[in-house]
């Protein structure tokens, strides 16, 4: 299935999800009403009958109350999580990892994760690790692309090779892509409610047994509640049963279509069977010591917690299954591979990057020499490119993307790659990229780095392609800086495209986005499934799309109602008067966020040929067209050049 048939499908579980939830409160109200009808039933000579039970006050306040108890632990855990991933990383246990980190292990982490970012077209996600955890597991989690973390447990960290980890990575990147991970989030808050039921049994009978300890009432006394309270814990594992039960429903089968992606994403089926088959050999396996394993199992890369009848209530398919089918052929020789490793005292590896050659650049210009540019490329001529390639490549990375992108993570100059990975200096390289499009610019005012305007000139040497990586990267290191500070460089981002009093489209994406990854979290706002509503906000899209193609105002024109008739019936020729500004292409993109999947692959296939109307584009335009994509939220990976044309 496409990128938007898989977000689609994973919208529509929301649905099914809602669904089940229903039916588990449901038959949860009927139990503890059955359970009190009980408990009354043999500690009252004149009890009534059960159809006088069920028509009675009582019956109906309790059904009331269960309810408000359901609602309650649902909606107070949705609040918990309305941060996004920070929250359900912090709820694991997890710790931010420091982007600037020395360690060979977690350097290792870092480089995976941003190539893997560049190949996918997606936002670097903040990284964390869950260091008290020894097993070996991985999670995603994110309510928005701004908010998306990626955790690993210790294990992970410890025990997988790089290529293993690789497979594990892209097993992940394939849950944000396949639109999984919203979707896990929202089962966490809503599952909840069908927990927390049991545990004011719990509450119950460890109130009752502290008082009977201190004695603060009779035996007799302190025992009337505890029926009530064994009761509410049997429907507790009852709503326990459900929710296992829902979680199965919704998650298996998505984690076999997981592991197909990151094969497909890295051509390497042994990394991740290998991470598959290491969950077995290694004591731990997958589980998590933390009290929310339960919460997070249909969320992780393995199993986390014990799970009985795991052949209905599991999350994931057994180890041996997905490695099966993944390769049927793999088992015995990843079985001999443990053996003979455990046979060799492993030697600690090297992140790619720390002895790997990096172009060498220093913060001067004109002074240090960079490595000339993958091949094929010139910032100066446009390059021939497949429109239908680059339609049906949105949100479905392969191999082929995953290695230029290690390419083009290579390319980043090693100075500018470590400024970029430090919280002071983040924020230099990202002012020194927005001036990259204001070449007259010669001074800065008091309120920006000095620096910035060297390490422009850098920039530059080191070629246009790696600006938006380069600017992910930036974007990933200050999300971990105080509310104060992302708010200013957002301010002084905008106020710094407009120093030289004019505003190009490229500025204006890249502070989109600026905005979008530092700005803090905002509520979802309601899917949109109509393009009417839209009309004026595409307007505003295409005209400032087809205003930079080149082409004489006739043109212009002719493409621009080309497209739109597919929208409208209406004439908006009227927007291409002016360019449009930020105000409003910010509007239009913030609008256009809301349509369904389905209703936003025909806008990027129209972005798409507004770029490549000719089959062919300037490498600009191409960084334009992947950062419009990333703002939609539908990740373009790296355009495949085959050749240049003059």
């Amino acid at each position: 299935m496409s990128f938007y048939q898989n977000q689609d499908n994973a919208r529509r579980k929301t649905g099914l999800l809602v669904f089940y939830f229903v039916t588990a409160v449901v038959l949860i109200i009927a139990a503890v009403n059955f359970s009190l009808f009980l408990v009354f039933a043999f500690s009252d000579t004149a009890s009534m009958s059960l159809t006088e039970w069920m028509q009675s006050p009582l019956c109906w306040g309790l059904a009331g109350i269960t309810l408000g108890a359901i609602l309650f632990g649902s909606l107070m855990r949705l609040a918990q999580l309305s941060k996004g991933g920070v929250s359900v990383a912090l709820m694991a246990g997890a710790t931010p990892l420091d982007p600037a980190t020395k360690a060979p292990k977690e350097k290792i982490l870092i480089n995976v994760v941003e190539e893997m970012a560049i190949a996918s077209g997606t936002p670097v996600p903040r990284i964390f690790v869950m260091r008290d955890e020894p097993g070996i597991n991985a999670f995603v989690a994110g309510t928005e692309s701004n908010n998306t973390v990626l955790a690993v447990t210790s294990g992970c960290l410890e025990k997988l090779t790089r290529d293993e980890l690789q497979g594990v990575i892209g097993h992940e990147f394939s849950h944000i892509l396949n639109g999984d991970m919203k979707l896990n989030v929202r089962l966490i808050g809503i599952l909840a409610g069908i927990l927390f039921i049991g545990q004011i049994g719990e509450f119950l009978l460890r109130g009752q047994s502290r008082r009977n300890y201190y004695g603060r009432r009779s035996s007799k006394d302190g025992n009337q509640l505890i029926p009530l309270g064994l009761a509410l814990m049997l429907i507790g594992y009852v709503g326990l049963f459900f929710g296992r039960l829902i979680k199965a429903a919704i998650s298996r089968q998505r984690e076999f279509l997981a592991d197909a992606s990151s094969v497909q994403f890295t051509r390497n089926p042994e990394g991740i069977a290998s991470a598959l088959y290491a969950i077995q050999h290694y004591s731990g396996n997958s589980l998590l010591m933390n009290a929310h394993a339960e919460d997070m199992n249909h969320m992780c890369f393995g199993e986390t917690i014990t799970m009985h009848l795991s052949g209905m209530l599991a999350t994931h398919p057994p180890i041996e299954d997905r490695i099966r089918s993944i390769d049927n052929g793999l088992l015995p020789r990843l079985k001999a591979r443990f053996r003979k490793r455990d046979e060799v005292v492993p030697q600690s590896e090297v992140a790619p990057g720390a002895t790997t050659a990096r172009p060498t650049s220093t913060v001067a210009p004109g002074v240090a020499s960079v490595a000339a540019p993958l091949s094929g490329f010139s910032s100066a001529e446009p390059v021939r490119a497949d429109a239908r390639e680059v339609k049906a490549s949105v949100g479905q990375p392969t191999a082929q993307h995953y290695d230029y992108a290690k390419q083009l993570h290579q390319q980043i100059p090693q100075a500018i790659h470590e400024l970029a990975h430090q919280l002071q200096s983040a924020d230099t390289v990202l002012y020194a990229i927005l001036l990259l499009e204001s070449p007259d610019i010669t001074s800065l005012p008091v309120a920006f780095p000095a620096e910035s305007l060297a390490l422009r000139e850098s920039l530059r040497e080191a070629g246009p392609l790696i600006r938006l990586p380069l600017l992910d990267i930036c974007l990933a290191t200050l999300k971990l800086a105080d509310a104060d500070r992302r708010q200013t460089i957002i301010k002084n981002s905008v106020d710094l495209i407009k120093l030289d009093r004019k505003i190009t489209l490229s500025e204006f994406v890249f502070c989109f986005l600026i905005q979008q990854s530092l700005s803090d979290i905002q509520r979802p706002s309601r899917t949109v499934k109509s393009y009417q509503p839209m009309e004026p906000a595409l307007a505003v899209l295409f005209s400032g799309l087809v205003q930079v193609s080149g082409d004489n105002k006739e043109k212009q024109k002719e493409n621009f109602q080309q497209i739109m008739q597919y929208y409208s019936n209406r004439d908006h020729s009227s927007v291409l008067q002016h360019p449009p500004s930020p105000k409003a292409l910010n509007k239009a993109l913030q609008q256009l966020k809301r349509l369904t999947p389905l209703l936003k692959q025909p806008v990027v296939d129209a972005c798409v040929d507004c770029i490549l109307h000719d089959g062919k584009a300037v490498l600009k335009e191409v960084e334009l067209l992947r950062a419009i994509c990333e703002a939609l939220e539908c990740p373009l990976p790296p355009l495949i050049i085959q050749g240049s044309q003059s």
